[in-house]
């Protein structure tokens, strides 16, 4: 493509790294595509940039390379050290936070190569007495998932990504999924990580034969480390992680409230049943749901649930308007006892704030959406609509002033720039704690003939994250801070702790072979 630079490794360079992959040229690729499709990730910008040929703006990776074991990956390591090459790891691609991207010639001058550990997608070993597997990192959540539902188990981490997104994606970002409620976070179901590094593999906790130990007190631990890090100091290549026996039930159950403020009071005694909280529950609101009014040609999800709440509401003589319920789509895991046990809960606490159940149809079909909305976006883009998706987390004192500052934010910054029609604005609540929540935020907006309309996007989901932050709310939840975020790092990191982080990264990449420049070391 003459549009995308000419990589900077010659035909020695290609030579030498397809050596470490046994001589499979088909494992290192410099081709137009391979490198547009690994220098980028599915954040708005880089969708936009793809579907207007415009990724001659940006940097690529100068090759791509499939290393499938351990061995490969430290020969790769090792030789890139000897020639002062650049490698970003790559998982799945789904991140938006620019964090596979390549930091620009005037940041790093270096060839760079992009590592998709792919490949290393196999189950090594699993311990069912112990209720733990070793998986190789490149395995994408989909393929795991379904590999220990026929074994029995489930993995209990479900990101929206899931389709495409990998283990080793989920601990460098650290990931948060769906179903937190019952099963925790990646940092909670991950006990241990290996890592390719620099100066050779990182490991620590060796606990003897297919075990681990569940929990240790011997300083700093490796996998805080690595959680977050975002390819700063090395390659994940497996993990050992916690497994749980298959449900015995699977549920779904909706809710309608009267407004968004008793759908926050609802989601905060929620949050007070501790263990007893369903797997998932998310808070939906208004403007959220009254979107499937507008999408009269998708019969499932947002559509679905619009429809069933207009009969339900049209057949109750409640006070119920839809002009300002909300929906809470809940999804409960576990024996029937103790879903019977939940159920009963939420109805209590549902009746407390006016509340009343909807029924499984327009819980699942919520649910479900959720796997949709990146699809839907990039539908929106063919009829110039640009939307993006931002989280954080918000204490529990604070949500409802941010919530309606930020919007108002957004509103705002659109209507300073004159742009087509009105913005569209709405926001979830999904994994809840005791402290607080966390939410998204979902801003879509009208680019036809708007100049650089994807710049205009990026200023507006700017200010709507400085908004968040001025208003309480943490710069990100889960989708971590990649290179997009990193300008915000200042206010989240003091002078000493960056200080601290870049003098231990020198200390073991002295040669910063891993110069991803993603979060901290931007």
């Amino acid at each position: 493509d003459p549009l995308i630079h000419r990589s900077d490794l010659d035909a020695f360079d290609i030579e030498k790294l397809e050596e470490i992959v046994n001589n499979e040229k088909q494992r290192v690729s410099t081709s137009a595509l391979d490198r547009a499709r690994h220098g980028t990730g599915h954040s708005q910008a880089d969708m936009f940039m793809i579907r207007t040929g415009t990724l001659n703006t940006i940097r690529l990776p100068d090759a791509v390379i499939w290393p499938a074991d351990e061995t490969e990956v430290e020969a790769l390591i090792a030789l890139s050290v000897r020639e002062s090459w650049c490698l970003i790891p790559f998982g799945g691609g789904t991140n938006v936070s620019h964090s596979t991207r390549c930091p620009p010639k005037s940041l790093e001058p270096r060839p760079i190569i992009s590592v998709d550990i792919k490949l290393m997608d196999r189950i090594l070993w699993i311990n069912e007495e112990d209720g733990v597997a070793h998986v190789q990192a490149g395995i994408t959540g989909k393929c795991l998932a379904s590999e220990m539902e026929l074994r029995g188990y489930t993995i209990g981490h479900e990101p929206d990504s899931i389709e495409f997104s990998t283990l080793g994606g989920w601990i460098a970002t650290k990931a948060s999924g769906m179903k937190r409620n019952k099963y925790g976070n990646i940092e909670d179901i991950v006990k241990d990580v290996r890592v390719a590094g620099p100066k050779g593999m990182i490991w620590q906790n060796k606990s003897g034969k297919k075990s681990v130990h569940g929990r240790v007190s011997t300083g700093i631990d490796l996998l805080s480390l690595m959680l977050g890090s975002e390819g700063g100091f090395g390659i994940i290549t497996s993990a050992t992680i916690k497994v749980w026996p298959m449900p015995e039930c699977k549920e779904y159950e909706s809710l309608i409230l009267p407004c968004f403020e008793d759908g926050i009071r609802f989601v905060r005694d929620v949050a007070k049943m501790n263990n007893l909280k369903p797997a998932s529950i998310r808070l939906l609101d208004n403007e959220q749901f009254r979107l499937g009014k507008a999408m009269t040609s998708v019969p499932r999800g947002l559509q679905l649930i619009q429809n069933a709440m207009i009969a339900f509401i049209g057949s109750m003589q409640s006070t119920i308007s839809m002009h300002s319920a909300v929906c809470t789509t809940i999804s409960f895991e576990g024996s029937s006892s103790e879903i019977k046990l939940q159920k009963q809960i939420i109805g209590d606490i549902a009746a407390k704030h006016g509340g009343i159940f909807s029924g499984s149809r327009i819980g699942k079909a919520g649910y479900d959406l959720t796997f949709a909305i990146a699809y839907l976006r990039d539908f929106a883009m063919t009829y110039h609509f640009l939307a993006e998706s931002f989280e954080t987390f918000v204490p529990w004192s604070r949500l409802e002033p941010l919530v309606k500052a930020t919007k108002e934010r957004i509103r705002q910054e659109h209507k300073s720039r004159s742009l087509p029609g009105l913005p569209f604005v709405s926001c979830r609540v999904t994994q809840l704690y005791d402290e607080g929540a966390c939410v998204y935020f979902y801003f879509c907006m009208n680019f036809e003939n708007v100049s650089k309309p994807s710049l205009v996007f990026a200023e507006i989901e700017a200010a709507a994250r400085e908004e968040i932050i001025a208003n309480g709310g943490s710069l990100s939840h889960h989708h971590g801070v990649g290179k997009l975020r990193a300008p915000f790092m200042d206010g989240v990191n003091s002078k000493c702790f960056k200080d601290l982080l870049l003098s231990f990264k020198r200390s073991f990449d002295e040669k910063n072979t891993f110069g991803v420049r993603n979060g901290a070391f931007a």
